[in-house]
């Protein structure tokens, strides 16, 4: 009878220390399963970042337009990645390096400044002059981004007031501080579209006849239609033939496209 309690108890006591190992162990597996789990899905949390909308060259002003929202894992993203929750302390910045479509936006992707970035955009060998235009000279401001210009240049010669081309054919990549890539996110800040200088990314040798005729009298700028590509002489017009409907004399405009950055106020 003794034997048969021991035995039972033996029995009783085994199968508790059983079930405590069993519950310990399935306390520690659930645990050791909840932690790997939080720490994946924390791993694997989707961030929303701001990344590109489409290939982006340097240059490019960061907008609504150029850029769009997307979730990404955590453990897929870089740490200098832009969150969507910190926009608005990137918004208007420039690109410095170029981006490809939905790649996310980094901190070491933008130009320390406007400037920088907009330098990156002219070609080796080109030079960016700046000279002042007014509201006549600038067809009333009503140029924009992707027209076509040709600059004339008028002086006097004695008492004769003379009017040649400059430059033909002109491209326009900006106005103001509005370029293309740029021009959405301005329009909502301000729609007003002044500007009272003109930059143009140039041969040093036509950067020199620009700054010359400056100096020497009045530059004033003609709109070309967008498809126009004939290539054209220009008479030089004198006052003499314009009242007397004299002969004009043809001239060869400088003909090299150079890119023109309209800026200022």
């Amino acid at each position: 009878m003794k034997g048969s309690v021991i035995t039972t108890l033996m029995v009783v006591g085994a199968l508790g220390a059983g079930g405590a190992a069993a519950y310990f162990a399935n306390g520690y597996i659930e645990g050791t399963v909840n932690a790997r789990r939080s720490e994946l899905d924390a791993r694997y949390e989707p961030l929303r970042v701001v990344v590109a909308n489409a290939d982006l060259r340097p240059g490019v002003f960061l907008s609504s337009q150029t850029v769009a929202v997307r979730e990404i894992p955590r453990n897929f993203l870089h740490s200098d990645a832009i969150l969507a929750s910190h926009w608005n302390d990137v918004a208007g910045r420039v690109l410095a390096h170029g981006m490809r479509s939905g790649e996310p936006v980094l901190q070491s992707h933008l130009a320390r400044d406007v400037a920088a970035g907009f330098s990156s955009q002219l070609a080796p060998g080109m030079r960016a002059l700046t000279f002042p235009v007014d509201d006549e000279a600038s067809i009333s401001g009503m140029l924009s981004p992707g027209d076509r210009i040709d600059i004339l240049f008028t002086t006097t010669s004695g008492s004769e007031a003379i009017t040649m081309p400059l430059l033909v054919d002109v491209p326009v990549i900006a106005t103001g501080i509005r370029t293309l890539t740029n021009a959405a996110y301005l329009d909502q800040k301000s729609p007003a579209r002044q500007f009272n200088t003109v930059t143009v990314s140039v041969t040093p040798d036509n950067a020199a006849r620009i700054t010359l005729a400056q100096d020497a009298g009045r530059i004033t700028v003609m709109l070309r239609q967008p498809r126009d590509e004939q290539s054209i002489q220009i008479a030089r017009i004198t006052k003499r033939s314009l009242i007397h409907g004299d002969r004009v004399a043809k001239v060869a405009p400088a003909r090299q496209r150079v890119e023109i950055i309209l800026g200022g106020g």
